[in-house]
Formats: structure tokens, sequence, C-alpha cells
């Protein structure tokens, strides 16, 4: 489940550990929010900086 939490303003969420792990995310992953054209949330993982 996915919650959202509101903090001064700034709307955060939660993304569930099993989908972290299996995507190899961690602290340090840059996701890009994006919605298609349907509406829907599209989460697309940044290249890494070099």
């Amino acid at each position: 489940m996915v919650k959202v939490v509101v903090n001064n303003g700034q709307y955060k969420i939660t993304i569930p550990k099993d989908i972290a792990l299996a995507k190899g995310w961690n602290k340090n992953t840059r996701l890009y929010v994006t919605l298609d054209s349907e509406g829907n949330v599209v989460l697309k993982e940044l290249p890494k900086k070099k």
C-alpha cells in the first residue's frame, strides 16, 4: 500500500519495499514522476550521474 504524507506543503509517497528491491532502487536512486495520456502516475528512473 502506498501512503501520501503532507509535510510542510510537500506531498510524499512511500514505495513498497518489494518494488524498490525488485527494481534495485536505493536511497541514491532518482525518479522522475509524470502522467501518461490516461492520467496515470508513471515513475521513471533517471540515469545515474557519473
